[in-house]
């Protein structure tokens, strides 16, 4: 069973029918029939909100409530290593804090992370999906 891991630009493509989010609606699809396990870090759900609540402030809690029906595991930050893998991508690259937690969620779970046109994310030793 294929097993992804989302970053927040790849499902802000798909809320706002940017290139690519026709990709992440099918990878959605096949979370959702069971054909695949997906997941994203709470820290790139905070990031999702506040751009939806920037954007649209009355349709972010449809637009999560849509997003959890499709079945996506939503992974805390607790004190079980995650965090820390975070830090060590954060420390050791240019990148953003949000994409550092989906790089160290993708990295814990053996998962392929799924992202958009952030370069910063290539050669971390993970299995990456662009969608763009």
């Amino acid at each position: 069973m294929d097993r992804i891991t989302f970053d927040a630009e790849t499902i802000l493509a798909f809320f706002f029918g940017e290139a690519g989010g026709d990709i992440v609606r099918d990878s959605l699809k096949k979370i959702q029939s069971g054909e695949t396990e997906g997941y994203i870090n709470i820290v790139n759900l905070t990031e999702i909100h506040y751009v939806l609540s920037r954007i649209s402030p009355d349709a972010v809690e449809e637009k999560q409530r849509n997003l959890r029906l499709y079945g996506l595991k939503i992974i805390p930050v607790e004190d079980n290593g995650l965090w820390q893998e975070a830090a060590r991508f954060k420390c050791n690259r240019s990148m953003s804090l949000g994409d550092a937690f989906a790089a160290a969620t993708a990295k814990k779970f053996k998962t392929k992370l799924v992202v958009g046109s952030d370069k910063e994310l290539s050669n971390l030793g993970l299995e990456l999906q662009r969608i763009r």
